[in-house]
């Protein structure tokens, strides 16, 4: 059935209308969390960097040991902080990651570190920024955990409180 024969045979002239949907507003997020993110999407550079240095024999085996190291424990299951913990559990792995590969461009040739930091698109003070990011943000992290746990704790009080009060 047409449009028209649904009308009872009259033509229908539709006006089309067009709603402009406005940009969903960006909820402000903290400059802590931005910081984070910046040194989360450096992480490919890093990955390249510790590829590069491991595949190169000017490096001393020793800085590749320690590599290794690092790497291991970034990809292995058992952690500190285990990985379930959102955030949480990737900051240490994290702070290992960079940790082990600042050690190890401290502990190569000086040429050799800069031509693989150049490479990978990166300098020492981008390792500098993001240890300390991520220090930090495992500082904020610790208090908004604190923070919620004491609210949790006063909600708990309070409810315990109101049970026991009609129970006596």
């Amino acid at each position: 059935m047409t449009v028209q024969e649904a009308a009872g045979g009259e033509s229908i002239q539709a006006e089309t209308q067009v709603i402009e949907i406005p940009p969903r507003s960006k909820k402000p997020t903290d400059p802590q969390l931005e910081q984070f993110w910046q040194t989360v999407r450096r992480l490919p550079k890093y990955v390249l960097l510790a590829t590069n240095l491991m595949r190169d024999p000017r490096v001393p085996k020793s800085v590749k040991a320690r590599i290794g190291i690092g790497g291991a424990y970034t990809i292995s299951p058992i952690d500190l902080v285990p990985g379930i913990i959102p955030v949480a559990g990737q900051l240490d792995d994290l702070l290992v990651l960079l940790i082990s590969l600042r050690q190890a461009t401290r502990n190569c040739p000086p040429e050799v570190a800069e031509e693989h930091l150049s490479r990978a698109g990166l300098t020492l003070a981008d390792f500098d920024n993001d240890l300390r990011t991520t220090r930090d943000t495992a500082i904020w992290l610790a208090r908004k955990g604190v923070r919620a746990a004491g609210r949790l704790a006063t909600a708990a009080t309070r409810r315990l409180r109101a049970a026991i009060g009609r129970d006596g």
